[in-house]
């Protein structure tokens, strides 16, 4: 997902019922598929049947074929359960890994092209009202008691006086740079599996220098977004 100085989302994942609804509640973070997909980044997610989109996610990663056993392990993943993947003609083998999910406040109508079974490349008119929708969409009360706890802790000045003024830089030499890291106006940090959102910049910023390693969600040179860690300040 990128802000409004970059891409908007083009296209829609198509998802039936129940699955989208435990995606959409933080239930599940793999969409499973029986094929690879290439497609990464910020994607729509499309309610089977509703001609409407729902919420939006990022598609980190593909995996798979998974056997019996991965697929048994990641259930908590997936949400799959045994009564489905233990069946003889079960072939939903590959994990579409997906970060960043939100729903929307109000679902976006778009127009359903004939043939579309799995993605759809949303008409011009979803496209931006989806845009507009996801720039006004409010902080969540976690988001809010978070950059609220950060401001406080700013103004005591308990930052590391070594990053006062300085913004993280990777091993790969990206840093966390305003432009680059926003996606949608929202910026992502913080441990694999505890991360938070900041729509502020500086509220972000203020996260990282609170952490022992700063680590933030950013694209690499594929323009696919994945977890990266500071190895100076400057």
């Amino acid at each position: 997902m990128e802000n409004s100085e970059s891409t908007d989302i083009t296209r829609g994942l198509i998802i039936a019922q129940p699955w989208i609804g435990k995606i959409l509640r933080g239930e599940k973070s793999w969409e499973m598929r029986s094929a690879h997909t290439s497609i990464r980044g910020g994607i729509a997610l499309i309610e089977k049947g509703t001609g409407s989109i729902v919420g939006v996610a990022s598609i980190e990663d593909s995996v798979g074929p998974l056997s019996f056993d991965e697929v048994f392990d990641n259930e908590a993943k997936h949400c799959v359960g045994p009564e489905l993947y233990t069946r003889d003609d079960y072939k939903w083998d590959h994990a579409w890994a997906m970060a960043d999910i939100q729903k929307l406040n109000e679902p976006v109508r778009y127009q359903h092209k004939n043939g579309a079974v799995i993605w759809v490349e949303l008409d011009e008119n979803a496209i931006e009202n989806l845009a507009t929708q996801l720039d006004r969409m409010p902080a969540s009360e976690e988001q809010i008691l978070v950059e609220k706890k950060l401001k406080q802790s700013s103004l005591v000045g308990d930052a590391p006086a070594a990053s006062k003024g300085a913004i993280p830089y990777a091993k790969d030499g990206t840093s966390f740079c305003k432009r680059q890291c926003s996606r949608n106006g929202v910026y992502t940090v913080g441990e694999k599996g505890n991360e938070h959102r900041f729509k502020d910049y500086n509220a972000a910023l203020d996260y990282l220098r609170k952490m022992p390693t700063a680590k933030w969600r950013r694209p690499n040179a594929k323009g696919n977004w994945g977890i990266v860690s500071a190895t100076r300040w400057q």
